[in-house]
């Protein structure tokens, strides 16, 4: 299916009362091969696998999101617009262990830092914004914070390569809660503005 039949069934569905957010997420987020990986789901496999075997996760852990996955992006900057070749491939990692490793890892940290210069207390708090919403964002980590260079190594070794030659990049959500919830609100908001 191309992408423009793609578009259509999203804002079709999208246009149905009889469908929740909740019920959009499962259909367009969470099921099926992502947009870029149709014609070659091992490719897909093989990506997942590659992660969850950094993390020690299971490959149902991770999930291609964005206009890698749907084949256009939902994105309020970028609404509608059509992956192409500056289209990242964007991972979550779904995992409430991760996530708690990187919060305690965080915490101490944070505790031992005796102060932010006022661009890195912008960053900071900017990832604050994020983690309350149970989604960390490894760009958003402080820039002293040893894991940061090697989360960027890892999926930079990874880009640009087998993986259609585009930049991987991962975030990590607690759970499956809210990662739904992060792109329910997203689907609302879209409602709300009419979505054309």
């Amino acid at each position: 299916m191309d992408v423009e039949q793609l578009l259509g069934n999203f804002k079709e569905d999208l246009g149905n009362q009889e469908l929740s957010e909740a019920e959009l997420v499962e259909r367009h987020i969470l099921f099926g091969t992502p947009y870029l990986f149709n014609a070659n789901e091992q490719l897909y496999f093989e990506l997942k696998r590659e992660i969850a075997n950094k993390f020690t996760l299971s490959t149902t852990q991770i999930v291609v999101v964005g206009s890698a996955k749907l084949g256009f992006s939902i994105a309020p900057t970028k609404l509608w617009r059509t992956v192409n070749d500056e289209s990242d491939i964007d991972a979550v990692i779904i995992s409430e262990e991760l996530f708690d490793h990187f919060w305690k890892q965080l915490h101490t940290f944070n505790i031992n830092l005796t102060s932010r210069s006022f661009t890195e207390d912008k960053l900071y708090r900017n990832f604050l914004d994020y983690f309350f919403k149970g989604w960390i964002r490894p760009d958003k980590f402080p820039f002293s914070y040893p894991f940061k260079q090697e989360w960027f190594d890892f999926f930079g070794s990874i880009s640009y390569k087998k993986y259609d030659k585009r930049k991987v990049t991962g975030a990590v959500f607690k759970n499956e809660y809210f990662f739904k919830q992060y792109h329910e609100a997203n689907l609302r908001k879209l409602r709300a503005g009419g979505f054309r």
